[in-house]
């Protein structure tokens, strides 16, 4: 049997109307049918971040890290940038920016916690940052970093405010005129349904005004050489700097069409129910969720600390029951726990047969756990 369930945290499981939508031959980046899926979703992105037409919006060849890469073009040199990190892709943005003559400081927190807004404020109070940069999810840890209060004390006291919204946009309330963010990124493979192979951002006008030849970015993720492209694109002339992934935007253009269909609030919803019974489940199974704090867990994803099963066993027995989940890639943590990955076009059932599964690999692979009661725990919680 090939059939197989994807709870990972990216990529996702795809919608078939996604995916047949970009079998496509005949269709170059110059056809009258691409520029107007380009405009379409250009436009689309901007609500999905909660944006008014003030805010540019840009669609890149590449990933997440690609967005992330792309935020340098707003630095100047001499610049200095505060990493607010909650984990792996928090430090990550340490090591891009390392590369770069900006300065760099983290404010990290402990596996399983975030950043405290108040921490972030008096860091900008007692030193002075151009950018400051946070993660609305933790994908290493599934933790939720409370953006919208971070954002509101440290407003009047940094030029530039950054989110990755990578695991959130899509599936987490994002508010980024609201919340008076500079920049909000994200990718297509997670929360938006969509495979992998874009990387998208919206910028405020502040953060446009910074894109110069001053900036210490290179040249394909220099956003200032995809402004005009963006610009001609979304008002419906062909444009080109670097060949845009075609086929791609084609499979976003139908996610996006389908996320309206469902009105961006249900689908919100959908995804904070989905994991209220996942996390149900998985606390009366008998496991520890990774998040220490209520309040952070997410709406895409769920770290599972385990107690004696090894987790890479544990991936290995799911898949061949038909279901594949995330290992857990935070070093500190490493060798002790597994993630479960929760959006996109996720389903209640497909909560159902994920805990269902992951029941009876822990039991055989000798976890303590309270067989068949995460799966009822789940059932109460949807019902």
């Amino acid at each position: 049997m090939t059939r197989k369930l994807l709870m990972h945290v990216g990529p996702v499981t795809i919608d078939y109307d996604v995916l047949v939508a970009g079998l496509r031959g005949d269709v170059g980046f110059t056809s009258q049918e691409f520029i107007d899926v380009m405009s379409f979703s250009l436009k689309f992105l901007r609500k999905l971040v909660g944006a008014d037409e003030s805010y540019q919006p840009f669609i890149i060849p590449g990933s997440g890290t690609a967005a992330m890469e792309g935020v340098v073009s707003t630095l100047r040199r001499g610049d200095k940038v505060l990493v607010v990190s909650n984990g792996v892709f928090g430090d990550r943005w340490k090591a891009l920016l390392n590369r770069y003559p900006v300065a760099v400081d983290v404010l990290k927190a402990n596996p399983g916690d975030y950043v405290k807004p108040e921490e972030v404020e008096k860091a900008v109070e007692d030193e002075k940052y151009t950018m400051v940069t946070m993660t609305h999810v933790e994908t290493s840890t599934g933790v939720r970093e409370p953006v919208g209060e971070v954002a509101k004390r440290i407003r009047d006291k940094v030029e530039l405010i950054v989110v990755d919204g990578v695991s959130s946009v899509g599936a987490e309330v994002v508010k980024m005129k609201d919340y008076q963010v500079d920049v909000y990124l994200t990718a297509s493979q997670k929360a938006l349904g969509i495979p992998p192979g874009a990387g998208l951002l919206v910028l405020s006008e502040r953060a446009v005004s910074r894109l110069s030849d001053e900036s210490v970015a290179g040249y394909f993720l220099n956003l200032k050489n995809w402004l005009d492209v963006m610009r001609n694109l979304e008002v419906g002339k062909g444009s080109y700097f670097a060949t845009l992934p075609v086929h791609l935007v084609f499979m976003m253009a139908k996610a996006f069409e389908l996320i309206e269909r469902e009105g961006l609030e249900n689908r919100i919803k959908r995804h904070e129910r989905v994991a209220q019974g996942i996390r149900a489940g998985l606390e009366s199974m008998g496991v520890d969720i990774v998040a220490k704090r209520p309040e952070a867990y997410s709406n895409t994803v769920t770290g599972v600390l385990l107690k004696k099963a090894n987790p890479a066993d544990v991936l290995k027995e799911v898949v061949t029951e038909g279901v594949e989940l995330a290992p857990g890639v935070h070093p500190a943590l490493a060798g002790k726990y597994f993630r479960i990955g929760h959006m996109g076009w996720v389903t209640p059932n497909d909560a159902i047969a994920t805990l269902a599964v992951l029941e009876r690999v822990l039991k055989r692979l000798g976890e303590p756990i309270n067989l068949g009661e995460g799966v009822r725990a789940a059932q109460l919680s949807f019902s």
